[in-house]
């Protein structure tokens, strides 16, 4: 999961949302334009490209509520209009399984009536940094702490289904690419902590277009994980 730093919300969000009597209905394209914007194309939760496009008659991106409008109304709470509570998601599906937003289940997102635990895209403490991954893909807690990690393993597991086979695979994958990259730009086949930190700054930093590369925290992780070892070669 990567931080996200949000920007000034939309003229258009504030307009309806002084509007006497509005409520949430639709994403408006402006919104999406700059969630995509702010998340560098990638899902807040899974980091799988997003974008405005279509594929298989599915959007590519949609706009999720952290609280949802359900616990909204439930709690009493005007989030519902609220660009700090708004995220940029994949569709969730990848494959047969469904994830993100779209986790099916009583403990599912997708219900409405779950809250995530600990993990917030908003909050580097609580995305970027509680959790770690594994060189297979999985993404796991970084803690020691046994309630914690509890709370965070249903985050990652039920809620959200981030370490279903397709999204391990992918984030393996990615950290496949980063070893391709240093190979490539390394032909000798070594590489010393100085190859490896170019490395990272590439997978931290956006292209020329405002994107993040696909799954680019589980590639640093990787990275980092690389540099630990006291030879560095391919």
């Amino acid at each position: 999961m990567k931080y996200i730093k949000k920007k000034k919300e939309p003229k258009s969000l504030t307009d309806k949302r002084n509007t006497e009597g509005s409520i949430y209905e639709c994403a408006q394209l402006d919104w999406q334009k700059q969630l995509l914007n702010e998340q560098g194309y990638l899902c807040a939760y899974c980091m799988r490209p997003i974008s405005l496009e279509r594929k298989n008659e599915k959007p590519c991106m949609e706009i999720e509520h952290y609280l949802s409008r359900y616990l909204c109304k439930q709690r009493k709470l005007d989030l519902g209009l609220r660009w700090q509570n708004m995220l940029g998601v994949c569709n969730g599906i990848s494959g047969s399984e469904f994830h993100c937003d779209k986790t099916k289940g009583n403990k599912g997102k997708a219900n409405g009536k779950v809250e995530l635990n600990v993990l917030n895209p908003l909050n580097v403490q609580t995305s970027e940094e509680i959790v770690t991954y594994t060189p297979l893909g999985q993404i796991i807690p970084n803690t020691h702490n046994t309630a914690l990690k509890e709370k965070i393993i249903e985050d990652l597991n039920c809620i959200l289904n981030l370490n279903n086979e397709n999204l391990r695979l992918a984030r393996k994958d990615a950290m496949d690419r980063a070893k391709e990259f240093l190979i490539k730009n390394n032909p000798t086949g070594t590489w010393g902590v100085k190859e490896i930190d170019k490395e990272i700054v590439n997978w931290k930093s956006k292209t020329k277009d405002g994107r993040y590369r696909a799954y680019c925290q589980a590639a640093i992780w990787f990275l980092e994980y690389l540099k630990s070892k006291p030879i560095h070669k391919s």
